[in-house]
């Protein structure tokens, strides 16, 4: 087989087509194979510059090559003229030559030219090029390891600047909501906002600076009002009439004659009947100065989780939630994406952001947020059975930090709900 290249004379050459014919030339080619060199090819066309008629004519290129030829020692050459690529393409030829050109300076195909511009292939008996002129995918084959780091690059990227997009939205809605529920502090703060989104930051950038505004705004709403829920001065005044009060008509009625039992029995009646009102006010009082008494937790936050989890995939809350998945149109395929996708469940149950923190403070993020997708999916298909999502929500998150949630039974009960109504639609 010919190891060198040829470049016709008539070809005005640029250093990226001698790059291409350099690396035609090359000896050292990494083991591939046609369909790995194809896929990689067309991830990396957006990072190449290839698109519109310049991929197409590389498809049919990559098409019309023998699978025998992208392995071992072997060189792809395509022989096909730029008549026939037009007529495939349904393009003029003048521009299926600019499309050529272009895949040859991006380093994926090289001239390989005869004395007479024609592309022909002559092969041996074993099926073995052993003189061939045409199009020569060498160079993407040389490259493939240079290839394959700039779509991994290339894709890192993308992930992350969609990541950081679905921040923004996010957060954005959340300050909007934050103003909307503080009046008094909503100028100062959709004037940060504007003023963030007016610095020109990359999207990277402006998600850490609204992550970090949001944090700070909820760091000062919840500085505001924790001194008024922790104060407890009047139970003690409270109390204390309460306990004296039937102690001092008891005593009052043992020192009083006979003769005035009757009129001290309605006025110590009217005491006892005080005295109950005033400890059922106090009872009132002190439920609105302290918080609920939360149940001793089974272990640390990363154990109750790996407890609720430990009989749970992500394929299991995929399967049994697909409502929940189809209402807040992501596919979850992993545990960052159905966390990621909690902002928007907990919106469509009516759970405040302060009660989805809490929850995922007590049992994990990602517990959390499949105790969310399965409550979500319950809602949606027996609304008038749960009548408050969010409450229900909570009492799941309690039992799982009390160690007696079993979340795998309730995802193994939608599954099955799933498929028994399935088998009851009309054929």
């Amino acid at each position: 087989m010919v190891r060198g290249t040829e470049i016709a004379s008539f070809r005005r050459v640029t250093p990226a087509i001698l790059a291409s014919a350099r690396l035609a030339m090359a000896n050292d080619i990494p083991e591939s194979t046609k369909a790995e060199v194809a896929i990689l090819l067309k991830k990396a066309a957006p990072i190449l510059g290839i698109d519109g008629s310049t991929y197409h004519i590389m498809d049919i290129l990559i098409g019309l090559s023998r699978a025998d030829d992208w392995t071992g020692s072997n060189r792809p050459i395509v022989a096909i003229s730029n008549a026939k690529l037009a007529e495939y393409t349904a393009r003029s030829e003048r521009q299926v030559t600019r499309c050529i050109r272009r895949l040859v300076e991006a380093g994926i195909i090289a001239y390989r030219d005869s004395p007479t511009g024609r592309r022909f292939v002559y092969r041996d008996k074993d099926g073995d090029i052993s003189k061939g002129y045409g199009l020569d995918f060498t160079p993407a084959r040389v490259r493939l390891h240079e290839l394959k780091a700039l779509v991994e690059d290339f894709q890192a990227r993308l992930n992350s600047e969609q990541e950081a997009r679905r921040i923004v939205s996010r957060t954005s809605r959340a300050i909007i909501d934050a103003c909307a529920a503080y009046p008094e502090h909503a100028e100062a703060w959709h004037s940060e906002l504007q003023g963030l989104k007016g610095l020109g930051l990359d999207k990277e950038g402006e998600a850490e600076a609204l992550e970090a505004m949001h944090a700070r705004i909820i760091l000062a709403v919840t500085e505001e009002y924790v001194p008024h829920k922790m104060s407890g001065e009047g139970d003690i005044s409270v109390m204390s009439i309460i306990n004296t009060t039937p102690q001092n008509s008891l005593e009052r009625k043992k020192e009083r004659t006979r003769s005035h039992e009757r009129e001290l029995n309605s006025d110590h009646s009217g005491r006892i009947a005080a005295g109950i009102s005033t400890e059922k006010k106090s009872g009132a009082v002190q439920s609105e100065s302290h918080p609920p008494v939360r149940k001793k937790s089974a272990g640390t936050v990363d154990e109750i989780q790996s407890q609720v989890l430990a009989s749970v995939s992500v394929g299991l809350v995929r399967s049994a939630c697909r409502q929940a998945c189809e209402m807040v149109g992501a596919e979850i395929r992993s545990w960052p994406e159905l966390a990621a996708a909690a902002s928007t469940m907990r919106l469509m149950i009516g759970l405040s952001e302060a009660g989805w923190l809490d929850g995922s403070a007590r049992v994990g993020r990602f517990a959390a947020a499949a105790i969310l997708a399965t409550v979500l999916e319950k809602a949606a298909r027996s609304p008038d059975q749960i009548t408050s999502p969010g409450g229900y929500f909570r009492a799941m998150i309690d039992r799982a930090v009390e160690g007696n949630l079993h979340l795998e039974k309730s995802l193994f009960g939608l599954v099955d709900g799933a498929i028994k109504r399935i088998g009851e639609r009309p054929a």
